[in-house]
């Protein structure tokens, strides 16, 4: 059960921006409506009739690639992914409007996450003139109005914050390889019909493995909601991704970069090493 009462120091108590008071409320409200806002995770089987998983995959590695390109949060490719998954629940899409519903996806969770946001023919321009801006802007309207206007997406991100705020053991290393374990969860379509909070729960412990920073007690039990059995089979589904031949180019190249701390060649170095021998 997911911990709603707070243990923070008193120097978070003290700062408004934290609203330390209601962190339980606003947490325990995350995790309940969860279920509310995640996509068919059998979509492509029962709603699709031309998109598959692995073009699926291929246009969630190229939205990556813009949202790198623009330099947007994290927050912001989490929504993107969501709202791709959940029209695509809804309404059956021609391949040939594929690229078209990731990149209004994209501008859409722009839109709601960032505080400035690249301009419409930023957008136009990374799909090489194939998308032209009414073509766009009815896209647009027409996502929100299947999604009922629902943007209010808790993504893995909200949930690593909570536990990591309050754990001391939880560096930058081992939140930056965290934040790369739950990024696969919007490439590997098995992660549609995964909780998010499950999804940062099954991040962290492997970030946390495969650095040796401690083991799952039972306070990042309560912070989390998950004991290391609940996400056992989230976490051998990541592995198996990781396993896997690169075929992710800007999914992996994001990581490679030394901003990114190079997670990708350190967990495919430790993956080669620990894992497939």
């Amino acid at each position: 059960m997911l911990q709603t009462t707070q243990s923070l120091r008193e120097d978070q108590w003290n700062d408004p921006m934290l609203v330390a008071e209601y962190a339980g409320e606003i947490f325990g409200y995350l995790f309940d409506s969860e279920p509310g806002v995640m996509a068919d995770p059998k979509y492509a089987n029962n709603q699709q009739h031309e998109i598959s998983w692995k073009m699926r995959s291929v246009l969630v590695d190229w939205v990556i690639e813009i949202h790198y390109l623009f330099d947007l949060l994290p927050e912001t490719l989490f929504l993107a992914v969501n709202i791709i998954d959940r029209f695509l629940s809804l309404r059956t899409v021609a391949l040939g409007k594929l690229q078209l519903v990731g990149i209004s996806s994209l501008y859409i969770a722009t839109k709601f996450e960032e505080n400035t946001c690249p301009i419409m023919q930023d957008f136009l321009y990374m799909t090489d003139k194939a998308v032209t801006e009414d073509e766009f802007i009815k896209a647009e309207r027409f996502i929100m109005q299947i999604l009922d206007f629902r943007l209010c997406y808790p993504n893995p991100l909200n949930f690593l914050r909570r536990v990591c705020t309050e754990e001391m053991n939880c560096d930058v290393h081992t939140r930056t390889l965290a934040r790369y374990f739950m990024e696969i969860s919007c490439i590997d379509h098995r992660f549609i019909g995964v909780r998010p909070s499950k999804i940062a729960a099954a991040a962290l412990w492997l970030s946390k493995k495969m650095l040796v920073k401690g083991k799952w007690n039972s306070h990042l039990t309560k912070l989390s909601g998950y004991a290391p059995h609940d996400f056992r089979c989230t976490v051998e589904a990541m592995l198996d991704f990781l396993s896997q031949t690169v075929t992710h180019d800007a999914f992996f190249k994001k990581w490679s970069t030394k901003r990114a701390s190079k997670a990708s060649i350190f967990v495919r170095d430790w993956i080669n090493r620990y894992y497939i021998n």
